[in-house]
């Protein structure tokens, strides 16, 4: 029996590294440990689609359905990663922002963000929120829990404030109160997330 030639025969598709590099390039993730955030996969994925020159055609179709990436770029390495006829020319993510009234968090919009900037601060999409506080918009890393040394999300006996936190021996930590510093046990509050990053209104 004949086999019917195809008329649309299979593409000469990135596999490997040669693929994942690509990847990294339109999702702005400087690290596979980013962009394994990004997309909630294994690391691991990745070291085995290296290992066995594989392709991951499913994150090449939800990239393009997030983003607008180009999937010929993605799955071929031709053209641009992006459109040049569309506004935007890289990818973005969209956060939840919210304020804190009266010690809780309550939600008052969204963000865009650019996904390269996240990845410049070490931060992805669905570990960070936005709190809009006195003018000044802070990104905070929930991933963060473990206070050393920074401004902290904090809950305290259900109350949500934003503090200065400094790390002491004995599982002590150091608070920051306006004028005054107060310390305590680490299990007497609850690290929500550090502030990353910084946007203030000049």
């Amino acid at each position: 029996m004949s086999r019917l030639e195809a008329k649309v025969p299979p593409f000469d598709y990135l596999k490997g590294r040669k693929f994942t590099e690509k990847l990294k390039e339109v999702t702005g993730c400087k690290t596979y440990e980013l962009m394994s955030d990004y997309y909630g996969v294994p690391s691991s994925t990745f070291s085995t689609w290296h290992h066995h020159d594989r392709t991951g055609f499913e994150l090449i179709v939800r990239e393009h359905l997030e983003s607008g990436a180009s999937v010929r770029y993605m799955a071929l390495g031709e053209g641009k990663p992006f459109p040049e006829d569309e506004e935007v020319t890289a990818p973005t993510s969209s956060l939840d922002k919210y304020s804190l009234i009266n010690g809780t968090l309550e939600k008052t919009g969204s963000v865009e963000m650019g996904v390269s900037t996240l990845s410049d601060f070490g931060l992805v999409k669905g570990s960070v929120i936005v709190l809009e506080q006195n003018g000044c918009l802070q990104y905070i890393n929930q991933t963060e829990t473990k206070p050393a040394s920074g401004d902290y999300l904090l809950d305290i006996d259900g109350v949500l404030s934003v503090n200065y936190v400094q790390r002491l021996p004995g599982k002590k930590l150091a608070i920051a109160f306006d004028t005054s510093t107060i310390e305590v046990s680490e299990d007497d509050i609850k690290v929500l997330g550090r502030v990353a990053m910084e946007m203030k209104k000049k």
